[in-house]
């Protein structure tokens, strides 16, 4: 799956909501899913996952079909791959 990151105008601009309502849609949203945080602290810049959020918008009323663009992009990330371990024979 794709991932574009988005500030915090950006995903407002997409969404067409101000900075206050984007914090408060993100109580609902998962961290490292919908958005992340550059940083610790209360003044670390937030990015948002464009096509998580385009989709929780559009799946709002049909939680499932979201939670499957969740699974889906999870399973995308390098650390959601299946890994198999290769030993050199010994000899």
């Amino acid at each position: 799956m794709q991932m574009t990151l988005l500030t915090t105008d950006e995903a407002c601009e997409l969404l067409r909501c101000k900075p206050d309502s984007l914090k408060t849609l993100r109580d609902s949203w998962i961290h490292g899913v919908h958005y992340v945080k550059r940083g610790r602290g209360p003044t670390a810049p937030v990015l948002y996952n464009r096509e998580l959020i385009l989709d929780w918008l559009v799946n709002q009323d049909a939680p499932e079909t979201h939670q499957a663009a969740i699974e889906h992009f999870r399973r995308s990330l390098p650390s959601g791959q299946k890994r198999t371990i290769s030993r050199k024979p010994k000899g």
